[in-house]
């Protein structure tokens, strides 16, 4: 019958797109993520002098570039690109991946780029500081997360000196004395 066709194609179309089943994402994600508990913050990321947020652009890759991007309301699509975890083991995490920074050295002139790599729960090159200046210091490196100036949108380190690029706020602070029983 013609009835079946559409959802043929989608089944079709899933496959072809490597799609994975929702109780695949309940069985071997779910478990990986961090609960509220687990915690320090949560939400968007949110850059006030350039008025944008942290974004992934919906890349999940290895090695994928993060960038920013306006910040968007909850149910806009593609908010869910801008969601962030920041955990008890000071990651910054996007569903399996984290904010992650390889600095050889961090004195060099070179750009120091911030890239989505997945979660290894180790500490190094992913562990971040979230100090009470709003600024995310790279722990391994010692250099700020920093916004790019007018037109360029990826997020690199650079030596923290207190300017407003380097200056950012979570959506939710998590006081974990209201979980204690």
């Amino acid at each position: 019958s013609t009835s079946a066709t559409p959802h043929v194609l989608q089944v079709n179309r899933g496959e072809k797109l490597k799609c994975k089943s929702f109780d695949w994402y309940l069985e071997n994600l779910l478990p990986m993520l961090p609960t509220e508990k687990q915690l320090l913050a949560s939400g968007q990321i949110k850059n006030s002098k350039i008025n944008q947020c942290i974004d992934t652009l919906g890349r999940r890759k290895a090695n994928d570039t993060v960038s920013h991007y306006r910040c968007l309301p909850n149910r806009e699509p593609g908010y869910t690109s801008q969601v962030w975890m920041y955990s008890k083991k000071y990651e910054i995490i996007s569903l399996e991946n984290c904010l992650d920074a390889s600095v050889a050295d961090p004195t060099s002139k070179e750009d120091k780029r911030v890239a989505l790599y997945p979660c290894h729960g180790l500490g190094g090159n992913q562990k971040w500081y979230y100090t009470p200046t709003q600024q995310l210091v790279h722990a391994q490196s010692e250099l700020c997360l920093t916004v790019g100036q007018a037109g360029k949108t990826k997020l690199l380190l650079e030596r923290c000196n207190g300017s407003g690029h380097q200056i950012f706020s979570f959506t939710n602070i998590y006081d974990h004395d209201d979980f204690d029983i």
